[in-house]
């Protein structure tokens, strides 16, 4: 009963009344009955829409407190948006050394609406994020990064935008970030009775990752374990056949390509942080799930062929196959995924949403909005320039 009335209410447009700001008119669209609306359907036409929501959380003292002495321990919160209200939803703060905030600041926010009751969703949605953007002030990294790494076949969280208040105190605009959820690994690989990994903080695979949730699937971390071997294999050429039977080779080789084209430089090939590990228990091959993309672009100038710090990527760009299908692939992703003027407009348009709302919510911030995507838009200009200028050199 709790889904189908949460599938009937869940695509409601609602006006932002704190803000004041209407949305442009839309062209009109066959109405589906929003009671037929499976809860992927509502999950795909939120992150569709892009209209920008309020969203309003209020926190007992008690849970307030806890927030402020154990910041990652769940507690219950009600959730509003608009007509809409969730009761008893679990919440924690997020976010590491950069990004970490207090309750009473401008937290990075974990959202589980079924952690304390059943079946509860929001608009299809069991897990989301409410990122507080504060290494990111065009907001929009995360989007637009995962935007180019789903076009090339790698799973990505897609992102929408929220104003939230909590307790009445309005904190800021914040980015609304899909959660790892068994309905996003059902998605992206079909099924998500995998293992599933948190790859932490600064961890490689042959440290003891978080097994988030599995389902009969290889028990005591079997499959990272094979990976690890793999990886350290001295045989160049069997290191490479092995790799090639254990992980989703074209999703991997894929996922640093564009991680070094962005220059994540704080993501797994790189540095061994912000990834998630799946392993689809179907066609027992393994994929890494990039996150916290909120420092992207940073040297448009960094090589091709930096050094990976991950083990897997280090392993399998040592190996002479693995070298040639990454330069082979970045090509590819150079002439096919990597659109200059097709990003640029994406960034164009939403400049044009979010600078009118940030300005309402803090006038500095919201006057030095067009700088901040403009900083985006030259880095993504300059670092095609870059990238086709190394490729060349590389083809020859």
């Amino acid at each position: 009963m709790m889904r189908a009335l949460i599938g009937a209410l869940g695509l409601l447009a609602l006006p932002l009344g704190l803000l004041g700001q209407t949305q442009p008119a839309q062209p009109a669209q066959p109405a589906q009955p929003m009671a037929v609306l499976k809860p992927a359907e509502q999950r795909d036409a939120f992150f569709k829409d892009g209209k920008v929501v309020e969203f309003k959380i209020d926190l007992t003292k008690e849970a307030t407190e806890s927030l402020r002495r154990e910041p990652r321990k769940y507690v219950k919160a009600t959730l509003t948006e608009g007509s809409l209200q969730f009761k008893d939803v679990g919440m924690h703060l997020k976010g590491a050394a950069g990004s970490s905030r207090p309750i009473d600041d401008k937290p990075g926010i974990t959202l589980n609406m079924d952690k304390f009751a059943d079946d509860q969703l929001y608009r299809g949605m069991d897990k989301f994020h409410l990122a507080n953007s504060v290494q990111d002030p065009s907001y929009l990294s995360e989007l637009i990064c995962g935007e180019l790494l789903r076009a090339a076949g790698v799973p990505a969280s897609r992102i929408g935008h929220a104003v939230v208040t909590i307790n009445g105190k309005v904190r800021g605009l914040y980015y609304v970030k899909e959660g790892y959820d068994r309905a996003f690994l059902q998605k992206n690989f079909g099924n998500g009775d995998g293992n599933f990994y948190d790859g932490g903080f600064l961890r490689d695979i042959d440290q003891p990752l978080e097994l988030v949730h599995t389902k009969k699937d290889v028990a005591d971390r079997g499959d990272l374990k094979a990976l690890v071997t793999a990886s350290r294999e001295p045989n160049k050429e069997k290191r490479f056949q092995q790799l090639e039977k254990l992980l989703d080779l074209d999703k991997f080789i894929s996922y640093m390509v564009l991680e070094a084209i962005m220059w994540d430089w704080d993501g797994y090939p790189f540095k061994c942080n912000n990834y998630r590990v799946y392993h689809e228990p179907t066609k027992d091959k393994i994929t890494f799930i990039p996150s916290g993309m909120d420092q992207m672009f940073g040297d448009v100038n960094g090589p091709v062929m930096p050094d990976f710090g991950g083990m897997v990527a280090r392993g399998l760009m040592e190996t002479p196959e693995g070298k040639k299908r990454y330069i082979a692939r970045m090509a590819e992703i150079m002439k096919t995924v990597y659109k200059t003027d097709t990003i640029v407009k994406r960034i164009d348009e939403l400049e044009k949403t979010l600078q009118p709302i940030l300005a309402k919510i803090d006038a500095g911030a919201g006057a030095d909005y067009k700088n901040q995507a403009a900083r985006l838009r030259d880095a993504v200009k300059q670092r095609e320039k870059v990238v086709n200028q190394q490729l060349k050199t590389l083809l020859k």
